[in-house]
């Protein structure tokens, strides 16, 4: 899959055959994000035309209601690496600058959807492209004057509720990492790199990966969960830490370390992977270092239990 960034208004084609375009954000790529790329896969392959999806740099919300800290369910690379195990061809990435946010539905039509030689549009049933009064679904024919094939996918229900991103970022800051598998349809995933921690874990023979992460990815609630750990293209159990290192005391910071089992290397500044799986407890202030080692020699014998299952 290739990755392509635009620019407004769209100039040339990213390619110059027709292709089947699927329009959304895309945040976390949840269930209802992949029936509609698989719907939009099976047009494509129909129709022996390449998939497109097209999304935007930042949410919307950034722009509409000046959110400056937008929590996001993934980075671009993390997104691009879901869009790419789905089969898209290509993802196309528009800046969502202020002037973008003020074109007309006209516009973005004309000189975004046709622009990108749209043969098919795939988009969700409440997919915007500007004031959602005049620029929902239900209006797209009118613009597009039968320049282009339209497919409106309905809303995607969970156990009645709409599986959708906000519930999702939610589920996560409320630690219930299972409620978001169902709705992601995958475990949560945090990506960076590792970084110098203050090695107080290979003091207590609990050594911990420190997790350096993009700042704007949703957090999961404090605590310590059952995980696996990614090093070098391998998956490894591991118990995962989100938390202030209140026993030690150290300044308010969170942090997000991860004793990963079974692995004894040195990996500072090494990329690193941690999927989220169960929250097992909060985080808790001991009275010493010697009550601290005892709980997490308790919390690794119940998350290697929760594994082996």
């Amino acid at each position: 899959m290739k990755i392509v960034h635009l620019t407004y208004p769209v100039k040339e084609n990213i390619l110059s055959s027709k292709v089947v375009l699927a329009l959304g954000f895309f945040d976390g790529v949840h269930l209802g994000h992949q029936k509609l790329i698989k719907r939009a896969k099976e047009i494509a392959d129909q129709k022996n035309l390449p998939l497109v999806v097209m999304t935007f740099d930042r949410h919307p919300k950034e722009v509409y209601e000046d959110k400056k800290n937008f929590k996001y369910l993934e980075t671009l690379e993390e997104k691009a690496d879901k869009m790419s195990e789905l089969g898209v061809d290509y993802l196309a990435v528009m800046p969502f600058t202020k002037e973008f946010s003020q074109i007309g539905a006209q516009d973005f039509v004309d000189n975004v959807i046709v622009k990108l030689n749209a043969d098919t549009i795939v988009a969700g049933f409440d997919y915007t492209y500007g004031p959602k009064e005049i620029a929902n679904m239900d209006r797209l024919p009118d613009y597009a004057k039968g320049r282009f094939d339209i497919v409106v996918m309905p809303k995607q229900i969970f156990a009645g509720k709409k599986i959708g991103s906000t519930e999702i970022r939610q589920a996560i800051k409320d630690g219930d990492m299972e409620l978001a598998y169902e709705l992601m349809g995958h475990h949560y995933v945090m990506s960076g790199i590792i970084g110098h921690g203050k090695r107080n874990g290979h003091k207590l023979g609990f050594p911990t990966a420190n997790l350096i992460w993009a700042d704007h990815k949703v957090i999961p609630k404090i605590g310590v969960y059952a995980t696996k750990t990614e090093i070098d293209g391998k998956w490894y159990d591991s118990m995962t830490s989100v938390g202030y290192n209140v026993t030690i005391g150290q300044e308010k910071r969170i942090y997000i370390e991860s004793n990963i089992f079974d692995f004894d290397q040195d990996i500072y500044g090494e990329p690193i992977k941690i999927k989220w799986y169960k929250y097992t407890r909060g985080e808790i202030k001991f009275a010493g270092l010697d009550e601290l080692k005892k709980q997490l020699e308790k919390d690794q014998k119940e998350i290697k239990e929760y594994f082996a299952e």
